[in-house]
Order: C-alpha cells, then structure tokens, then sequence
C-alpha cells in the first residue's frame, strides 16, 4: 500500500487494492451527496506529460482531437486510433506551464507511450509516464465550481486553470472537475476539499461517466471500438476538420460515407453484480455476440447502469445475457442528441 492509500483509508477509505470503493455511502445516498459536492480520489486514472516546442503538433497527427485550438485555460477531450481506426486510448488534455498533459486510465498509460514514442523520433517533443508526479481526484455535485473556487480556482466552461502550487483542474462538462494535483501537495488539497466536499469511492464517480455519455477507453475495450461506437463524435472528441492523423481516414470515411451496426447505449441492469468493462453481451438464445461492456456501476438495490456498445439489432432487447448471468434491461436517455 502506498503512502497516499494510506492516507486515503486513514481518511475512512475502503480499498481495494490502490482504488478506494467506498467511505461510508451507499447508492442511496448519491442523490443527496451530489446536492452538494463530493471529492472521489481517481486512482484509476494517470498522466502522460509531453514537453518541447512540437508537443501540440506532434499530437494533432496522432489523435482525435485539434490541437491548434488548446491554449492555456482551454481543455480538449480526445482519443488515439490505430492504423484501423480503433481507440487505444482516450483521454482529456490541458496545458501546463511546461507543456501539455493528458490525463488517461492509469492502465493504458504504458502502452499508450510505447505506441506515441514510435511516432515521436522526429519531433521536439518528450514524452514521460507523469503518474506519480500528480494524484488525481474528482469533484463532482451543485457545490463543485463553489468547492474549487475556494481554492482560488475558477474555471472556465469546458476549460481549465492552473493554481499557484501547480494543481491543474479540469472542467468535464456539467458539475464535474478533474484535479491532477502535484503528489507533494496532495494531502493538503485532500483536507482542504475535504472541508467543503464529502468524499465518496469511485463507483460514485464512474456512475456519473456512464450518466455523461462519458465513454473512456479502459485495458479490456482498448482497440475494439471506431470512435463513432463511443459518441465521440457528439461529446467532442473527435474534429472532422483538423485534418490528417492515425486512423484518420477510416474514421473520416465511417462518418461520412459508412453505416455503423454497433451504437452506444446507456442501460438499467436488475443487477447488484455490475458485469465488468470488456464483458460480453449475449441475447438469450443467440449464440452471436451482441456486444460488449464499455463500463458499468452501481445504482442502487439490485440495480446498476452501464454504457454497452450493442448491434442494432439488440437496442429493443428487454432481457440481455452478460457473460454467465441474465438480467432484465431498461434502455436510458443519454444526455445529447443521438440521432
């Protein structure tokens, strides 16, 4: 156990392993607890930083989203495709006082930089694992921009700013922040948020991923999915404007002259067991694949939600089988226009 999940279950944190599920709420208090705010520590999420004067350009020709456009106190969401178009990671991005950070899923952060350096040898740009430089946590409820702005932080819609100890904060859209917050610092800021925000585990959070549309690429869906499969294209991350990058022109040619047959669905499960990201979707009765878990979490009483990328021809299913066990399924609204 390191220091910080030390310190983390010190605070009353329950862990698994380095990821903290749960201080003392419950699904049933999630309503109440975002009427406020609450500060989630996102263990499952690290950083790569990039340095150097080609940093911007150099990662407009290796993903989804226009770098020409980040600037200081702006914020970009993207994905890296390979050759087949397929995300191998996603990400939310920001400028720092040294460069550019990208902030990813904890797991993905090593094979994401063994993939970009290969493309890197002709830049001026270095790229480093910046996990442990930073420890990152979410804010999230109607309190959360009040929360911030105690700390001297106040950002921008979709934007981001930079405090004076170097803690970067992130808009997500609605009433979330991601903090990567320096790892010196981190103690501090936690007891000062503390104050003004109650801390809740990390299903909490990936509740309200999956509530967004908030689609992220984790080890078990990586190189599976176009990004269209994800809503990138109507979350933003994804510019059909910027011009060339990896994968690009098979995401270009599926947006304008392809037919998608696997779509992004948000879904109720009677389930207390959410079924894990990457897990298989069966209808009853059909041998075939219908499609795959992208993430899932708890509801509430025997009830989870997920965002599951489904075949068409599964979206009016009322009962789906999720690897071993079968579960009624209720389809949910997402939060933008899907058509």
């Amino acid at each position: 156990m390191t220091d910080w999940s030390r310190f983390l279950a010190a605070r009353g944190g329950h862990l698994a392993g380095d990821l903290v599920l749960a201080f003392a709420e419950t699904p049933a208090s999630y309503t109440a607890l975002l009427a406020a705010a609450v500060l989630c520590d996102r263990g499952d999420l690290g950083a790569i930083s990039l340095t150097g004067p080609d940093s911007a350009k150099f990662l407009q020709g290796q993903s989804t989203a226009d770098f020409s456009e980040l600037a200081p106190g702006g914020a970009l969401q993207g994905a890296c495709c390979n050759l087949q178009g397929r995300v191998f990671t996603s990400f939310v991005s920001a400028a720092t006082d040294a460069g550019i950070l990208l902030v990813m899923n904890r797991a993905l952060i090593a094979p994401s930089l063994q993939t970009l350096t290969k493309y890197a040898v002709f830049s001026k740009t270095r790229l480093a694992d910046a996990s442990d430089a930073y420890r990152i946590l979410g804010l999230a409820g109607n309190g959360a921009a009040a929360s911030l702005a105690t700390l001297g932080l106040r950002i921008p819609d979709r934007g981001s700013a930079l405090a004076a100890d170097g803690t970067l904060a992130i808009h997500c859209g609605d009433t979330r922040f991601l903090l990567a917050v320096p790892a010196a610092q981190a103690q501090t800021r936690w007891l000062e948020l503390e104050g003004h925000a109650r801390p809740a585990g990390l299903p909490l959070w990936h509740l309200l991923d999956i509530r967004a549309g908030q689609a992220d690429v984790r080890p078990e869906t990586g190189d599976q999915f176009l990004p269209q499969m994800l809503d990138y294209h109507r979350t933003g991350a994804v510019s059909f404007t910027k011009g060339c990058y990896t994968g690009q022109e098979v995401v270009a040619r599926t947006q304008y002259r392809g037919k998608l047959k696997r779509h992004l669905h948000r879904l109720g499960i009677a389930t207390s067991n959410p079924p894990a990201p990457g897990s298989a979707i069966a209808l009853p009765g059909d041998a075939n694949p219908a499609g795959t878990v992208v993430i899932a979490a708890p509801a509430g009483a025997e009830r989870c939600e997920a965002l599951v990328v489904l075949r068409d021809e599964a979206r009016n299913a009322g009962v789906l089988e999720f690897g071993d066990a079968r579960a009624p399924v209720e389809f949910l609204p997402l939060p933008y226009a899907t058509e």
